[in-house]
């Protein structure tokens, strides 16, 4: 069981090492666009799990490849969260459940990923509903990036590509953009728990959130609403632990999957071709030989008909050989993906000194998590007694 917050997490005045936008509203002027961007405004951006169906000769395969696959929604995500923290720029990044908001959401679908193809649409969209990312990803691999000299994983590559994309598309912004953008997701949060308090400080058309006013320093709901975003961030943050963990657990057995996968589907697909040419020449020579032995030519001719006849359908039954290797090759691949477990322990938090226990998905922890916050708020709200 990985623990989660303590009284500590629950606390007011958390802090996440940046100032909150209703700080900022009275700040002098913000950088230029083109300076490098403050860390100050650095946002916060969160992934979702990525979705992704199997390919029909996948589905096919068995239960291994639809583990594989599951296991890969959160796997992938984690890379991206690295591949992100290792360009820098960000404030937090996390893998979030699907109800989370943050400044920037991620979200990924995998189009194919094989283990000599990794494929993915990804669109990013941050909190006003401005589109910053929406394209597809692709890298084929060869046995030159499963060598054991390489360095790093093989789709490092890839995903430090979305991140520096991001990283671009966050620098378009300026630094304006960046403040708007973090007080509308901070507006969104309190909307959560206050539906109607917050409705003149933005205005909405059509998906799009624009900011129109900051609420007042001293307004006591606002700022209560505040305290509760600091403790949902530290609960996202703490529970990258669970995600990090789970992806450290299957890294060595994914990669070998990965690569064995790549090297079962090149041999496979080998195989096929050399069953498909043997087969052709068998038939071939088959004809070739019905067709000598038959003419009524002369002894010799019909001799050689025969042998004809003889080595196609040996070619035949060699290429139906060869056709039952690939199956091998198949069940190799479906056996790789049973060791590849995706399981969420319980987790366990303190709310006003007592214990309360989340359980179920990682989703269904953060839906008991936020009804946890909803406590919280109507407490503090109805004061003491």
């Amino acid at each position: 069981m990985i623990p989660l917050l303590g009284a500590a997490l629950l606390a007011g005045g958390c802090q996440l090492g940046a100032a909150s936008l209703a700080d900022w509203a009275g700040a002098g002027e913000a950088p230029a666009a083109a300076a490098p961007i403050p860390a100050e405004y650095h946002l916060d951006a969160g992934i979702a799990r990525f979705t992704g169906e199997l390919a029909e000769e996948e589905k096919k395969a068995g239960e291994g490849f639809a583990r594989v696959r599951a296991a890969e929604t959160l796997y992938l995500p984690q890379q991206l969260r690295a591949a992100m923290l290792r360009g820098g720029g960000w404030r937090s990044v996390w893998v979030i459940p699907a109800r989370a908001l943050t400044d920037v959401r991620v979200e990924g679908r995998i189009l194919a990923s094989d283990g000599s193809e990794l494929k993915l649409a990804v669109r990013a969209v941050d909190a006003t509903g401005d589109v910053w990312l929406d394209r597809t990803y692709e890298r084929e691999f060869t046995a030159e990036d499963y060598a054991e000299k390489a360095a790093g994983r093989p789709t490092d590559a890839l995903f430090d590509r979305i991140a520096a994309d991001l990283l671009a598309a966050r620098d378009r912004r300026g630094t304006a953009g960046l403040r708007e953008i973090r007080s509308v997701a901070e507006l969104r949060f309190a909307r959560a728990f206050v539906p109607d308090a917050f409705a003149r400080h933005l205005s909405e058309d059509g998906g799009r959130a624009r900011l129109v006013a900051l609420p007042a320093r001293d307004d006591a709901t606002y700022q209560l609403t505040l305290q509760l975003k600091e403790r949902d961030d530290r609960f996202l943050e703490t529970a990258q632990g669970y995600a990090r963990d789970f992806a450290e657990r299957i890294d060595e057995p994914y990669r070998d999957w990965a690569r064995q996968s790549h090297f079962e589907r090149a041999a496979r697909d080998e195989l096929a071709t050399q069953s498909w040419v043997k087969g052709l020449l068998g038939v071939l020579a088959i004809a070739g030989g019905v067709a000598a032995a038959a003419d009524g030519g002369s002894a010799e001719t019909r001799q050689l008909g025969q042998v004809l006849v003889g080595v196609g359908a040996y070619g035949v039954y060699d290429a139906w050989q060869d056709y039952e290797s690939t199956e091998i090759h198949d069940a190799a691949l479906q056996e790789l993906g049973q060791s590849l477990s995706l399981e969420v322990e319980p987790q366990v938090v303190e709310v006003e000194n007592r214990t309360r226990t989340l359980t179920g998905s990682l989703e269904q922890q953060y839906e008991q998590w936020h009804d946890v916050l909803g406590e919280i708020y109507r407490a503090e709200r109805a004061g003491p007694g």
